[in-house]
Parts: structure tokens; C-alpha cells; sequence
């Protein structure tokens, strides 16, 4: 049983006083929040005595009026559909978190493009707890229209089980016609200790992609949480996968 439901039913007038509180606390701080990321560089410069640089007599304000207004509407909306329905308290905990999380897999997203490729992905479930979330990270440490090498990393919770892993790979690009690349990682899980080491290789190349892993373990046996006198440790193994597709 929830611990979140009691043994009597709350009067519903009582949450849709508590979720139309909430929805309009929401849509103040969206109003509030890029006001607050303008000013905040204006004021650290001013600290620091720099100068600030003219902008531009373009859109550049209209643009930005525009983006809030769209960003009120939109969550207005939502908030609107929300309130219709005569949302219950866990209805309400539901719609906070699912836009809390939106939000932050959005801003964490565009920060971490601006030094590699990202992927974010945040899940919180009714414990607030990161199940089913993954952050991985590409870095390209050396980068030519026919080379790259690049570092790669990941973290992920499955199954009440976190890991992650970290690699190096090399890319080698033939103009338009085909790709080919190396790699060697680690992946380590960070709840029972278990790590192995993996070296690749891929080819891509118009309607075709293949490539092929081996792993290694680079631990030994150890006690099992899932099953009494019981040990295990990661399994030595190769992959290959092949993706076709037939041109239109």
C-alpha cells in the first residue's frame, strides 16, 4: 500500500486548492526564470567592471519576448488541462515531477552539447528515485573532416543496478562512401563491482552498418545479492550486429 493514502478520503476540494497553488507558483517561476538568467551575467559583470558589448538593432529582443510567451502559453496549457480534470494529490506530485524532469533532461541536454554530443535521459518515480535514467557523453578529443578520436562515457540505472562505463575510439572517414573505426572501453557496474574490458571495431557505410565487440572479465567471483550461497562474475563474450536497409 502507497504510503501517501490514509485510511479516509480526503475532501477533493482541499487538493484542487493545493494543485491550482501549484500550477500558478509553476507558471510564476517560468515568467521569472529567464528575467533571472538575463540578469544574472549583466550584474556578475558589473562586479567585475567589464564591458558589456552593444547588441544588435535586429530581433534579438523580439526573439526573446516571443520564446518566454511561448514558454507561458505552453505550460499555461498544461496547466489548464491539468486543473480541469480535478487532479488528486498524487495526480499533482505526477504533474510536477513529469515538468520538473522535462525541464532538467532539457537544460542538462543543451549544457553538455556544448562540448560533445549528449544523450540525458531522467527518469523520477513516486520514491524520487533515478530508475531507468542514463547520461552518456561523446567528446571528440581530435576532430577532421577524415579523422577523429574521440572519448566516450555513460552512466545508467537498470533494474536497481547502476553502471557505467568510459572508452576511447578512433573513426577514419572516406568522404561520403564508408567509415570505419576502432575501439577499446571499460564497463564497470557500480553496485556489485563487477567490471570487464571490451575492444571493437564498426563499418558503416550507404544502407549498411556492421560491427563486432569481444569482452573479457577483469573480476573475479563474488557473493550474489539475488540468490543465498550463490556466487557470480561477468562472463567472457563477443557480439556482432549487422543493420541493412534496402534504398527506396
Amino acid at each position: 500500500m502507497s504510503r501517501y493514502k490514509t485510511g479516509h478520503k480526503q475532501p477533493r476540494f482541499r487538493y484542487s486548492v493545493l494543485a491550482r497553488c501549484v500550477a500558478w507558483a509553476n507558471i510564476s517561476v517560468q515568467v521569472l526564470f529567464p528575467l533571472a538568467v538575463t540578469f544574472t551575467p549583466v550584474m556578475a559583470a558589473r562586479a567585475q567592471h567589464a564591458v558589456q558589448p552593444r547588441l544588435s538593432m535586429g530581433n534579438t529582443t523580439v526573439t526573446a519576448d516571443n520564446n518566454v510567451e511561448k514558454n507561458v502559453a505552453s505550460f499555461a496549457a498544461n496547466a489548464g488541462t491539468f486543473l480541469s480534470s480535478q487532479p488528486d494529490s498524487d495526480a499533482t506530485r505526477n504533474f510536477i515531477t513529469g515538468m520538473a524532469t522535462a525541464k532538467a533532461n532539457q537544460e542538462i541536454q543543451e549544457w553538455l552539447g556544448k562540448y560533445g554530443t549528449a544523450r540525458v535521459k531522467l527518469n523520477v518515480d513516486k520514491d524520487f528515485s533515478l530508475k531507468d535514467s542514463s547520461l552518456e557523453m561523446l567528446y571528440p578529443i581530435y576532430d577532421t573532416p577524415t579523422n577523429m578520436l574521440f572519448t566516450q562515457g555513460a552512466i545508467h540505472r537498470t533494474d536497481d543496478r547502476t553502471q557505467s562505463n568510459i572508452g576511447f575510439g578512433w573513426r577514419h572517414f572516406s568522404g561520403n562512401d564508408w567509415m570505419m573505426g576502432v575501439n577499446t572501453f571499460i564497463d564497470h557496474d557500480l553496485s556489485r563491482s563487477h567490471t570487464h574490458i571490451g575492444v571493437g571495431a564498426e563499418y558503416w557505410r550507404d544502407y549498411l552498418k556492421l560491427s563486432a565487440n569481444g569482452y573479457i572479465r577483469a573480476s573475479g567471483w563474488k557473493k550474489s545479492p539475488d540468490i543465498e550461497d550463490y556466487q557470480e562474475r561477468p562472463a567472457n563474450g563477443w557480439d556482432i550486429r549487422a543493420e541493412g536497409y534496402l534504398p527506396a
